[in-house]
């Protein structure tokens, strides 16, 4: 029996509010609305399925509610036939939907009793995995499903929330991962950077009713890899001052452990730094394809040099336009609210890239720069570029690369340690056409 729209439901509820009514709310409202069963998160469900020698359980709930649920009901879970939904979904969407036969699930049960204290009741369904995929494998370019639908003959069913429609995405094999591989830069000062244990999470991605055991290895070649897809310059933390497990092992029970791993980051030298970890292979089941590495990562930042002296040329200046600001040496000058910016009205602008080329006075080793935004929010305007550094600024060598976000804070950026009297900052790209600002160039090192 299917609920009907209740289109007195506003009246029901003032005449229920009125204290003297002559009329009682059992007699106000239809006796089918006494008591209503519905499906909880009803709908279409997208499951994906782990394919392990156990069946996947997926559990939903069948609920009873009402003007009065202190009542018995009874309901019966069907599964609706390839053509109720051909009929119903299919047709309606175009999109070809396949029902999955019964040997690839079993219902613990396809009818419930409520007694009056009951307010629920909940179905357990064993998918089986490996029938399941192989069923898949017959017609991949269909969409496989399992609808369920509750009906009672003797109380009222919600019918806005009377099926389950279950989509099976994917039956995939367990993988073990690490919980989190995002870089997450760990930044200290040169001669104070402590000595560190960190905690590392590993976790399979379900529950885990095994002893799984996973082998560990340092994998110095995604450095590389790293660094020429994200225009950094992480080097491998140096050999002696840093211990990895060789293995993790999560015991049955035990969904998400860690390893333990130290870095003697008090013995670094300035720079950028890396320690890649790499899940090698695993007792049983898979590795996950984007948590198999976690990248720790460093900054020891050298001291920041002292500008005093220092003068910057621009190969693009705006002398007119910017009244106290423009001029290259406004970049270097400590003051925040002037700024380098490229040439527009006092000239002819020679077009990207930018340069801006600072001496000085002294040979250093250069560590890491950093570099301000303009303090404007709609004049935050360059984007990215590299730096270079120089002895006698004729041989340049590329020591890494710049991405600004558009933010008044300084932006710190690594760089291959480098020794030099100048240094460049080339500009490539802006937020805003082919205008360029910066208010502060910063300089790291020796």
């Amino acid at each position: 029996m299917k609920i009907k729209n209740i289109w007195l439901a506003g009246g029901l509820l003032l005449l229920a509010a009125c204290n003297e009514s002559e009329y009682d709310l059992e007699n106000l409202v239809p006796a089918e609305y006494h008591k209503i069963l519905y499906v909880n998160n009803s709908g279409k469900q997208e499951l994906t399925l782990f394919d392990t020698e156990e069946d996947n359980t997926y559990s939903f709930s069948v609920f009873k509610a009402g003007s009065d649920p202190y009542q018995t009901a009874s309901v019966d879970v069907n599964v609706l036939s390839q053509e109720e939904v051909d009929n119903e979904y299919s047709q309606l969407e175009g999109v070809s939907y396949k029902v999955l036969s019964t040997d690839c699930y079993s219902l613990g049960t396809t009818h419930l009793d409520f007694s009056v204290d009951d307010r629920y009741k909940l179905v357990d369904i064993a998918l089986k995995p490996q029938q399941v995929k192989a069923l898949m494998a017959t017609d991949p370019e269909s969409v496989w499903v399992l609808p369920l639908h509750v009906t009672s003959e003797s109380d009222s069913i919600n019918a806005n929330k009377d099926e389950l429609f279950l989509q099976i995405m994917d039956v995939i094999m367990p993988a073990l991962g690490f919980t989190s591989t995002s870089v997450t830069v760990d930044q200290y000062n040169y001669g104070s950077a402590p000595d560190l244990n960190k905690n590392i999470g590993i976790g399979l991605d379900t529950d885990n009713k095994w002893d799984i055991t996973g082998q560990l290895v340092v994998d110095e070649a995604y450095i590389a890899e790293y660094n020429e897809e994200n225009g950094t310059v992480y080097q491998m933390l140096p050999e002696g001052t840093y211990t990895v497990p060789e293995s993790v092992t999560l015991a049955s029970g035990i969904t998400n452990s860690g390893i333990s791993v130290s870095v003697t980051a008090s013995t670094l030298e300035p720079g950028d730094y890396m320690l890649p970890i790499r899940i090698n292979s695993v007792s049983q089941f898979s590795i996950s394809a984007d948590k198999a590495v976690y990248p720790l990562t460093i900054r020891i930042m050298a001291p920041e040099l002292d500008r005093t002296g220092w003068t910057a040329e621009a190969n693009t200046e705006e002398l007119t336009g910017e009244g106290a600001s423009g001029k290259a040496g406004c970049a270097i000058d400590g003051d925040l609210s002037t700024y380098w910016h490229s040439m527009w009205q006092s000239g002819t602008n020679p077009g990207m890239p930018y340069e801006i080329i600072v001496d000085t006075q002294a040979e250093h080793t250069f560590a890491q720069f950093a570099l301000v935004q303009r303090q404007h929010d709609t004049y935050m305007d360059t984007a990215y570029g590299k730096f270079y550094v120089s002895s006698d600024k004729e041989e340049w060598t590329e020591v890494g690369s710049f991405s600004l976000e558009q933010i008044t804070t300084a932006q710190t950026f690594g760089v291959i340690p480098t020794q030099g009297r100048y240094f460049k900052v080339v500009i490539e790209a802006s937020y805003r056409g082919n205008n360029a600002s910066l208010s502060e160039i910063y300089a790291y090192g020796f």
